[in-house]
């Protein structure tokens, strides 16, 4: 991927944020050629019952799984820079896995002010 490309990526990605009503620390040109955690803070909650897992795949650990409407805020926006996938890293506020902190798939957050 070509530098200009990166840097279209991660505008890209601070524009979303921003949209969604987070804030975006943008890496440094080095950081942004991987895929990185983009620090913002956005409280939210879960579209339909997603799992709450220990890293940002699929594959990883399933530590719980949270219902629909359950309440989250997000620390981190997690996207590998080519793909249409982005992961959050919550802390669940509401139902029975309150208190954890986990990853969740970006297509079942909701962010909210």
């Amino acid at each position: 991927m070509t530098k200009n490309k990166i840097r279209s990526a991660v505008a890209a990605a601070a524009v979303t944020i921003a949209a969604l009503g987070g804030t975006a620390a943008t890496a440094p040109e080095a950081a942004a050629a991987t895929a990185s955690c983009h620090s913002w803070t956005q409280k939210g909650k879960t579209t339909t019952a997603v799992k709450l897992r220990s890293n940002h795949s699929t594959s990883s650990a399933a530590l719980g799984v949270l219902g629909k409407g359950t309440r989250v805020t997000s620390n981190c926006l997690w996207w590998d820079g080519k793909s249409q996938y982005q992961w959050y890293r919550v802390k669940v506020t509401s139902g029975p896995n309150a208190g954890r902190t986990g990853w969740m798939y970006g297509a079942y957050f909701y962010g909210f002010a």
